[in-house]
């Protein structure tokens, strides 16, 4: 399968042998930055700041630092998301007694997550344009069908593509069995899948 017709297959496989992360990691950084805007643009954050009852101080407040929060969350999620991907994969691979290199699954984290937050940032990009707001409405998610329904949120299509490239990472960068690489994506959409449950259970 080293010539797969799978999209980004070729790519993840170039990345075990041709490791290049400078570019990506620039290009990851801009897509924080945009994902973290519009995720501000795309939830009125007026209207959720009243519903969890901050008054007008909180409100001015968020006003005023509105941009520095955007920079900081880009930031934040930038360095946390590289991290949390590096080390998950590096881990596995460890287990699975892959020789991938370090440098490789640092590539390939950069990969994960450009490509899944690039199909976020589209997301959030559609639901700024079209007034959809983002606090009440997921529209890559099954909460399309019921507004500020947290549970059917978490059945997402970005979790869904997370555990596609997931696969293809372990398959064809870390050289996996093609079964090994087909169960760990199964686990992690399983996970993803909990994880955003968990949360929307926590904001009952």
């Amino acid at each position: 399968m080293e010539n797969s017709k799978l999209p980004f297959a070729d790519h993840f496989s170039k990345l075990r042998e041709n490791p290049k992360w400078l570019v990506k990691l620039i290009a990851f950084l801009i897509i924080s930055f945009f994902v973290s805007w519009l995720r501000f643009t795309a939830i009125d954050q007026t209207k959720l700041l009243k519903k969890n009852d901050a008054g007008q101080q909180a409100i001015d407040a968020y006003n005023q630092f509105r941009w520095p929060m955007i920079i900081g969350g880009a930031i934040g999620n930038f360095i946390l998301l590289i991290l949390i991907a590096f080390l998950i994969f590096l881990v596995i691979s460890k287990i699975m007694k892959s020789d991938v290199s370090a440098l490789s699954i640092f590539c390939a984290s950069l990969s994960y997550n450009i490509i899944v937050y690039t199909f976020v940032l589209i997301v959030f990009a559609i639901q700024a344009i079209a007034g959809i707001d983002l606090g009440e409405y997921n529209i890559a998610s099954l909460n399309i069908f019921d507004k500020g329904n947290g549970f059917l949120e978490a059945i997402n299509l970005q979790y869904f593509l997370s555990a596609y490239v997931i696969g293809l990472y372990y398959y064809f960068t870390a050289k996996l069995s093609k079964k090994s690489a087909v169960i760990w994506a199964i686990v992690a959409l399983i996970v993803l899948i909990a994880i955003g449950m968990m949360n929307a259970g926590n904001g009952m």
